[in-house]
């Protein structure tokens, strides 16, 4: 699967990456979520069957937006892997207000400090979810 994922901390990028990439998946990690090429327009540029990402795993806090928010922009936009639910966000402390906002939205998190199996385990279930869509 192809993971792209959104956080800060240079060392939670490079802990994700060499896991993530040692159980064969391709990985991206970017500290700036407005590097990231839909950002920047207005719909998705992907097209179906060659999408930019299968799976997205974001920090809710970073500096320039937000996970949440970015998510948010990118559902507007019509990014596939929304639609099938391969989205979750990381957190370090998460309000009930948010925990509502992402159960609303489809969208899993994990808190930091996270265990790496919850997140082999849940790209278990995004794998399905590719293989049946």
């Amino acid at each position: 699967m192809r993971i792209l994922i959104l956080d800060d901390d240079p060392d939670i990028c490079a802990l994700l990456e060499t896991a993530l990439t040692g159980k064969g998946h391709e990985v991206t990690s970017l500290s700036d979520p407005t590097e990231f090429p839909l950002f920047n327009n207005q719909r998705c540029p992907c097209e179906p069957g060659d999408i930019c990402t299968d799976v997205l795993i974001a920090d809710i806090v970073m500096p320039k937006i937000g996970g949440l928010e970015f998510v948010k922009d990118l559902r507007k936009k019509g990014c596939w892997p929304l639609k099938l639910g391969n989205v979750a966000v990381m957190s370090g402390f998460l309000t009930l207000h948010y925990m509502n906002e992402l159960h609303s939205m489809g969208i899993h998190y994990f808190r930091k400090p996270f265990e790496l199996k919850e997140i082999f385990d849940w790209l278990e279930g995004c794998q399905e979810r590719l293989e049946t869509s």
